[in-house]
């Protein structure tokens, strides 16, 4: 067997480039799990509406920390990240696409407020198609969501699901900790959101028992945290049923896990 020897030079070459590569910045965005808000402590307001208080239990909108459009990592943060297992690492176009820094982040804060107004709008239609409901006195105009430095249409189900236990159910969340991520349309329909292990985590740091996703999802997510149920939605209304079947603990709630098409 012939067996190849590299030289010194060779070795401190591949060294020094080895080195360089560390301290070398890419192209890449570094995601780690954020911090979660409770909607239900004063974070989401509605005028012209008569709401109920709910002291027991949380409603958690889910974020993630990702690196801004502008910033480039170096090579031993890319490392440290892939090492972690909580962090996630993606190529800046897959996440920005080739946009500039402050157009991506005007896109984020415009998504943010479109996520508003879309799960309000949702909500409303929800609860008209509640048989013998009285009709609502609040518009989407109405509602004011308080949350600094967060963007992205990511918590508009959490939204929606706030404004219906807020207005309707009070009982809906149970004195339980959910955390809920997903994006939402007028319809009510709910789309996929990004980072969604990451969210997994930083929802397990905050207590949460239930965790609740966009079923378009469950192709991505990979973490299942010990004592946390995770369930996945196609709409408003199939989240508010889950709501509603987990109180009990039927078998009906493993319709809702990844495991079920």
């Amino acid at each position: 067997m012939n067996q190849k020897f590299h030289s010194k030079p060779v070795l401190v070459g591949f060294s020094l480039l080895a080195l360089a590569a560390l301290i070398f910045p890419f192209n890449f965005v570094l995601i780690a799990p954020g911090p979660t808000k409770n909607l239900l402590n004063g974070t989401v307001s509605i005028s012209n509406a008569q709401t109920n208080s709910i002291n027991e239990g949380a409603l958690y909108s889910t974020t993630i920390y990702a690196t801004s459009p502008q910033d480039r990592p170096f090579g031993f943060q890319v490392l440290v990240a892939w090492l972690s297992g909580d962090l996630a690492v993606f190529p800046r176009d897959a996440v920005y696409g080739n946009e500039p820094a402050k157009v991506s982040e005007k896109k984020e804060k415009k998504e943010m407020l479109n996520s508003q107004s879309a799960a309000a709008e949702a909500a409303l239609a929800f609860i008209s198609q509640i048989p013998n409901y009285p009709k609502q006195s609040w518009s989407p105009s109405d509602v004011k969501v308080s949350m600094k430095g967060v963007g992205g249409g990511s918590a508009g189900l959490a939204f929606a699901l706030t404004l219906i236990a807020k207005t309707v159910d009070p009982e809906l969340i149970g004195g339980r900790k959910i955390a809920v991520t997903g994006a939402i349309s007028k319809s009510g329909k709910v789309g996929e959101i990004g980072g969604v292990d990451q969210k997994i985590l930083g929802a397990k740091k905050t207590g949460a028992t239930i965790f609740i996703m966009p079923r378009a999802n469950c192709s991505s997510q990979t973490k299942s945290p010990k004592g946390m149920s995770i369930y996945a939605v196609r709409n408003l209304s199939e989240a508010v049923h889950l709501l509603a079947l987990s109180k009990s603990g039927g078998s009906q709630v493993s319709s809702f896990t990844c495991s079920q098409k």
